[in-house]
């Protein structure tokens, strides 16, 4: 059988393909050397990157996980749907950035958070609040009496000025006192080397006198060792577990034994804390601004002065009382500490020194507010005021002038006698005085009874009882409130709050971010070096 003959290819025909080709070539040539392109111009060059970045851009948008950007770039639906979730992307864009400065400019409003931490923290922990003790009666009859004899009297004065130079003590009063009168006690005291301050000490009942039992924490405890005697807006008082002055008053001999620290108990109930018996010496009434016979009873913070911010109780004669007392505990932590002041808008007890305190808060820098308008005002502070040497102590010539400055000590904001409206308005504390970061509240309510005399008939201790009153001071519970003063954000919460509003608008994450750059930098690098 015989094979047909094939041509496996033509070379005629090769030929002519190669003529064509060459022929495509050089009019191709030809053409691109009569228009050239300059690769450096700056529209060619412009027109390079916008179409790079709109290329990597679709990419971005088809692989990202960010909500609706799919669609953009989308080819299978129409244009205008397209546009509109361009539109909605932009509106989500918006709205982040939005919620986002809203809650960064929060968070510098308020700085600063106050929580409960817990509900069951333990009371002895938290120090035993200061127990100040003030007697109705601000003069001692007997003393009264013994003065009345002891002291001389100018030519052409009676007893009856003099009468009326020891009920000058009981400042503040109320109504003004002419000069004569004042140039009269004036001469009674210089006559008699004392001053106004000096007098009223001296009238003053002594604590050993009102204070005749004490027992802390069920043990029978000297009463000279536990109390001591300040002066405070109240006149002369008896404080208990009170270190707010620079130095205390107790006698020398037993100096020794007072300690460093306010006192701390380990229990609750009123056999765990202070039991005293009060002498309110009825017999012994010579000046009072009470219709009754008992005492003021003051609770307040061991390093706090005692004025009208103490949480304050009233206990009478054959009365028993029982004083409960719910603590509240209020720290910082130490992100607080690092902040700036003008930033928290608080200080803590070491950062500001006190002029005649021990350590800083803020009833403490009110006080020292109050004294200072006085002396601006008088030129020197009244003699019930707490005075660490100083100051000058009023005498009986300036007592006009301390009467009308009487109104410093019993507002709470003596330098804003203003309406509410205004005072609300105000931006910052008034004297600077910025509140506590750290504190102890001391929330206190009373039970009184009939006292039952029968009590005490098995109670050496506890004898002559006539007319006394009993009192208990307590933590009602083993457990109290602490709060926490923390900051708003730091960089975790920031970070969860943004990531949060950036996630729930636009599904958006730190990956998401980083796909960003990846499209706009190394997916580039990564093509160009495998482009052969």
């Amino acid at each position: 059988m015989a094979f047909k003959k094939r041509r496996i290819f033509d070379l005629r025909q090769v030929q002519a393909q190669q003529l064509a080709t060459t022929t495509a070539s050089r009019r191709k040539s030809n053409l691109h050397h009569s228009h050239p392109q300059n690769p450096s111009h700056p529209k060619h060059r412009f027109h390079q990157i916008g179409e790079w970045f709109t290329e990597n851009m679709r990419n971005y948008c088809q692989t990202t996980s960010l909500h609706g950007f799919a669609y953009i770039t989308k080819q299978e639906i129409s244009r205008r749907e397209r546009w509109f979730w361009l539109v909605v992307v932009i509106l989500a864009i918006i709205t982040s950035i939005v919620l986002v400065v809203v809650s960064w400019y929060w968070s510098q409003e308020t700085p600063t958070v106050t929580v409960i931490e817990s509900s069951h923290f333990p009371t002895w922990n938290i120090p035993f609040p200061a127990v100040t003790i003030c007697n109705f009666n601000k003069i001692s009859k007997a003393k009264a009496l013994t003065l009345l004899d002891q002291m001389r009297l100018p030519v052409g004065v009676n007893q009856t000025e003099l009468h009326n130079l020891f009920n000058l003590t009981l400042l503040p009063v109320d109504s003004l006192i002419s000069n004569t009168s004042l140039q009269i006690y004036d001469r009674i005291l210089t006559l008699n080397n004392v001053t106004l301050y000096g007098l009223s000490q001296q009238l003053s009942p002594d604590c050993i006198d009102m204070i005749s039992s004490c027992i802390w924490k069920g043990i029978n405890t000297r009463c000279d060792s536990l109390f001591q005697r300040i002066e405070t807006m109240e006149g002369q008082c008896c404080t208990f577990n009170y270190f707010g002055g620079v130095k205390n008053n107790f006698p020398e001999k037993i100096a020794y034994q007072v300690p460093k620290r306010p006192y701390r108990v380990t229990g609750c109930g009123y056999p765990t804390g202070l039991s005293v018996l009060l002498n309110p010496m009825v017999t012994d009434y010579y000046g009072t601004f009470f219709s009754g016979y008992g005492f003021r009873l003051l609770l307040h913070d061991a390093y706090n002065f005692p004025d009208e911010n103490s949480e304050t109780k009233v206990v009478t004669a054959t009365r028993e009382s029982f004083v409960r007392i719910n603590p509240e505990s209020t720290y910082a932590t130490n992100d607080i500490r690092k902040m700036d002041i003008s930033l928290r808008n608080c200080l803590f007890g070491s950062e500001r020194s006190m002029h005649g305190l021990r350590r800083y808060s803020f009833n403490n820098c009110m006080f020292e507010c109050r004294v200072r308008m006085a002396v601006d005002l008088c030129g020197c502070i009244p003699p019930y005021v707490y005075n660490n040497g100083s100051y000058k102590v009023c005498g009986v010539l300036e007592t006009n002038c301390m009467i009308r400055s009487k109104r410093l000590f019993s507002h709470a904001l003596a330098n804003l006698n203003f309406s509410l409206s205004i005072v609300r308005e105000t931006d910052s504390f008034p004297c600077g005085c910025l509140p506590d970061c750290q504190s102890n509240h001391y929330v206190s309510e009373s039970t009184t009874g009939r006292l039952d005399m029968s009590y005490f008939a098995n109670r050496p201790t506890f004898s002559n009882a006539t007319d006394r009153i009993l009192l208990h001071v307590f933590f009602s519970d083993l457990m109290s409130t602490r709060y926490r003063t923390d900051i708003f954000q730091n960089w975790l919460s920031a970070l969860a709050s943004f990531g949060g509003l950036l996630g729930l608008i636009m599904g958006f994450s730190i990956v998401t971010a980083f796909e960003f750059i990846y499209f706009l930098t190394f997916r580039p690098i990564f093509n160009y070096i495998n482009r052969d």
